[in-house]
């Protein structure tokens, strides 16, 4: 194959993917709104300060992430923290009519027989 036709050949298949994409509903890395990532300590204090939202709840994912919750209950504002192992805390999304009332009621899931130890 010559250069021209490999060079064809390639964008054939990039605008073919895109197009896809497209259809698809996938949008392109670029076009999405990247993540604000910060030491825990600064975005805990920024949204502190920013927000009047603290910690409400916190755990640990299956990858040994921390998912930290911040809300603010004079405003309702909230927002979701995961923090890497030994890295930074990124927001993953942020909202408004948080609300801490405890769900007594509501029963919780049987454990699963092949995640139980």
């Amino acid at each position: 194959m010559t250069g021209l036709r490999k060079h064809l050949a390639a964008s054939a298949a990039i605008s073919g993917t895109m197009i896809l994409s497209v259809f698809m509903g996938i949008q392109p890395a670029a076009a999405q709104t990247p993540s604000v990532c910060a030491p825990q300590d600064k975005l805990s204090a920024k949204l502190g300060s920013q927000y009047g939202e603290a910690i409400s709840a916190e755990g640990v994912d299956g990858n040994g992430n921390l998912v930290q919750v911040y809300s603010s209950p004079d405003t309702g504002s909230w927002t979701i923290a995961v923090t890497l192992p030994g890295g930074p805390s990124c927001i993953v999304s942020s909202g408004e009519g948080w609300s801490d009332r405890q769900l007594a009621d509501v029963p919780k899931p049987a454990r699963r027989p092949d995640l139980a130890s």
